[in-house]
């Protein structure tokens, strides 16, 4: 599959599990995204700071600060609202103010194409 990506195309992903960071740079990187990870919702923040990404993929139950929290406070920040963000959680629910929502276990090429789409919008 051809991506078109906008340059430095960065996705951040939000996830206790280091297991699951892992798979979502490897299928990431392979299409060609640059991947910064955070462990919870208050560090995703704190690197937002520095270097906002272009999109946002954040589990929802995670020690610190939840994803729940994480979208709110990204919302209500000026800097950081018309990032997309895409929930990957195995909890089941609305995707609330996110512009998406993945279960886990979700499909690697579904994710692509998702991430696609909403970097393109954005970029």
């Amino acid at each position: 599959m051809e991506h078109n990506l906008p340059a430095n195309c960065t996705v951040m992903v939000v996830d206790d599990e280091p297991d699951m960071r892992y798979l979502l740079r490897v299928i990431l990187e392979a299409a060609g995204y640059g991947v910064v990870e955070a462990s919870h919702g208050g560090a995703a923040l704190e690197q937002m700071r520095r270097s906002p990404p272009q999109l946002v993929l954040t589990d929802l139950m995670m020690p610190r600060m939840g994803g729940g929290e994480l979208i709110e406070r990204l919302r209500a920040d000026e800097s950081t609202k018309a990032i997309p963000i895409v929930i990957i959680s195995s909890t089941r629910g609305e995707k609330g103010r996110a512009d998406a929502m993945l279960a886990k276990p979700f499909d690697p090429d579904e994710l692509i194409v998702l991430v696609d789409r909403l970097t393109r919008q954005e970029g």
